[in-house]
């Protein structure tokens, strides 16, 4: 080959490789050198109120795993669709306008890249096709019609490294990664509870009345209701609670910063999930009845089970009619919240939640709860009725009857004279009347001296007049028209007030049903620690006065029975029980003690894990700081005689007797 054709050769094989260069080269934001689209619409322009539909796919930051939501819109509303749930209602208005917003009239501002190979370099891998692990996926978002075809569809990848609200998007059938700017991007996700309106009770902190904490157990062996105290009654006016369900010492006080936090996380209680109810508990809620006929039926054993696997169970109680029904209780006990208006929350405790699998909020701290609304008229001050005035007694007269004798009008009791030819005949035995003697024959007044008054006119057997010049006829007449007249004020005022009463009760019930349109559909999930800030015992809310104007004895002699468990500070290696058993165990042992008239010193040399038990649980004399607070409080508040509630400390669950 000579040298002509050699050059030729390489120059041949040098345009080549140029070209390839030039075609798998990245694209460059030049726009001098390429066709600019700057300030160009990325959609075809589309009506966001024709949007009936809303997917999100994302990737979860902790498993590496694509996460979807979709949101549709339906006849009764926008409504979240999960695989494997039901529809629940979505609180989709701000969020349906953050994602219009996103891809409505979205302008370009630069082309990135237009290679393929670079899109996770920008973030913009489809998420829909990224595989567990993957780099570089982005955010995909589709508005959908009611045809389920896409009004847009855009993957939103990272941000632009020093550019506000500017991100790297791209369409998900398109190679081109372009730059815009995006208002809301992290408001919009694929979670369930961003979805949902979080405040499912809807209820206003400033209108609650009263609170009623019931810590009841269930028997399941017996079908019934245990407590080891009664309920207590917390009523919150101007600020303050008092205790109407259970008496305070003189030396003891409520908390009013833990009874305003429990008041806080009942208006603060959010949604984490939901679980649908069965349909027969759904329609007889919706109705407003929380008592069930037919549960016992084989056929409806699955409604059983479905509380049953939540924490949830049906005992035999009187309803409103006396008869003894299923009613679904819990065994964490209920918590009744009352408000000014006359609506009462009733809110049951389930177990633990786990949620599938897959689920961001299967993490355990999350405990159900079984709620529904209900009217309860004694929450409305009752209508202050007037009472309606005496009746006005008829006027006594005495008048010659025509035999000469006198009759006594108004007297029911007159045993003088007859009426008519069936009236009813007088006494024959007592005395006849006998007319008040009048003037002496002829007789002539004295003249008047000049300028006196004339004479006052003599009362005669047949005078009607009083002394005071009124006739007591006409006197009561007037009494009795102006005694009318005010019963007639009093019946349209109490008419009034009790129509103004009636008016709240249509109100309460008209808000009752509509909280249950939504409340008796769902089991809601909620995180366990607003769980223990609204479930308290009478120990987390009451304490001992720190100055009560009383000094403290110095010392106090007591007895106690520990119930101890696994894990306790200095528990014995023998002890096997939980926490929990512990506690139920103390609470059943005070309750022999308390109810049943058990000895203590007996039941503490039986039960009591503590050194003291072979002296009956006697601990002798000690001074407040000797022991631990808890324990001294509840110690030195006692009176002498007395056995407190049970008592947790670091060692466990005590019942104390004060001895001295």
């Amino acid at each position: 080959m000579n040298e002509i054709s050699k050059t030729l050769t390489f120059f041949g094989v040098a345009v080549a490789c140029c070209a390839i260069a030039f075609i798998s080269a990245p694209e460059t934001r030049d726009p001098n050198t390429h066709e600019s689209r700057m300030g160009q619409a990325l959609f075809e322009p589309f009506d966001p109120s024709a949007a009936t539909g809303i997917e999100i796919v994302e990737i979860d930051e902790v498993d590496g795993e694509a996460k979807s939501i979709e949101v549709v819109k339906t006849e009764k509303g926008w409504f979240i669709r999960r695989p494997g749930r039901p529809d629940y209602p979505a609180n989709a208005d701000n969020q349906v306008k953050d994602v219009s917003t996103i891809l409505f009239d979205l302008r370009i501002l630069d082309t990135a890249s237009q290679a393929a190979g670079e899109h996770a370099k920008f973030g913009v891998l489809d998420p829909t096709k990224a595989q567990p692990g993957d780099d570089g996926a982005g955010k995909m978002i589709a508005l959908k019609n009611s045809s389920g075809s896409n009004l847009a569809q855009l993957i939103i990848g990272s941000a632009a490294e020093g550019l506000n609200n500017v991100r790297y998007v791209r369409k998900p059938e398109e190679s081109t990664v372009f730059t815009a700017e995006l208002q809301n991007v992290n408001d919009v996700s694929t979670k369930f509870v961003d979805w949902v309106e979080k405040d499912f009770l809807d209820l206003d902190k400033w209108n609650v009345k009263q609170v009623t904490l019931d810590n009841y157990e269930v028997n399941l062996a017996q079908g019934q209701l245990k407590r080891d105290t009664p309920p207590f009654v917390l009523d919150y006016d101007n600020s303050e609670w008092k205790l109407s369900g259970s008496s305070l010492s003189d030396k003891e006080e409520l908390i009013k910063d833990k009874l305003d936090s429990m008041k806080d996380a009942l208006d603060d209680l959010k949604i984490i999930d939901v679980e649908r109810k069965p349909e027969i508990l759904v329609n007889n809620l919706k109705q407003g009845n929380e008592f069930f006929s037919n549960l016992q039926d084989p056929k409806n054993q699955a409604v059983v089970q479905s509380l049953q696997q939540k924490g949830f169970y049906t005992v035999a109680v009187s309803n409103p009619a006396g008869q003894k029904v299923p009613k679904v209780v819990s065994n964490k006990g209920e918590i009744l919240v009352g408000m000014k208006d006359g609506v009462e929350y009733a809110l049951r405790f389930g177990e633990t939640y786990r949620g599938p699998e897959d689920d961001e909020n299967s993490t355990g701290d999350s405990r159900f709860i079984y709620a529904f609304a209900r009217v309860n008229p004694r929450l409305l001050d009752p209508p202050s009725l007037e009472p309606v005035p005496a009746p006005v007694s008829a006027p006594v007269q005495n008048a010659p009857a025509p035999d000469g004798n006198q009759s006594v009008s108004g007297d029911s009791n007159s045993t003088q004279g007859e009426k008519g030819d069936d009236g009813k005949k007088g006494d024959e035995s007592a005395p006849p009347a006998i007319a008040p003697p009048g003037p002496p024959p002829n007789f002539i007044p004295p003249t008047a001296p000049p300028g006196a008054p004339p004479p006052l006119p003599q009362a005669t057997a047949s005078s009607a007049v009083e002394s005071n010049g009124t006739n007591p006829v006409d006197d009561f007449a007037k009494k009795k028209a102006d005694r009318d007249a005010e019963i007639a004020r009093i019946q349209a005022s109490n008419a009034t007030k009790q129509r103004e009463f009636q008016d709240k009760m249509n109100k309460a019930q008209k808000r009752v049903n509509e909280l249950n349109q939504n409340l008796a559909g769902w089991y809601y999930v909620i995180s366990n620690e607003v769980y223990e800030k609204i479930r308290l015992e009478r120990k987390d809310f009451v304490k001992i006065k720190e100055d009560d104007g009383q000094a403290l004895p110095e010392e106090v002699s007591a007895s106690h029975i520990l119930i101890s468990y696994k894990g306790a500070d200095r528990a014995d290696a023998q002890v096997t029980r939980s926490k929990e058993e512990a506690q139920a165990e103390a609470l059943r042992i005070r309750n022999l003690i308390v109810n049943d008239g058990k000895d203590f010193a007996e039941m503490a040399k039986e039960h009591s894990n503590g050194p003291s038990n072979t002296k009956g649980g006697d601990l002798g004399k000690f001074k407040f700081e000797v022991m631990a607070k808890p324990f001294s409080e509840a110690a030195f508040a006692l009176e002498v005689g007395a056995v407190s509630e049970v008592v947790e400390t670091g060692f466990g669950f005590h019942v104390i007797k004060r001895t001295e």
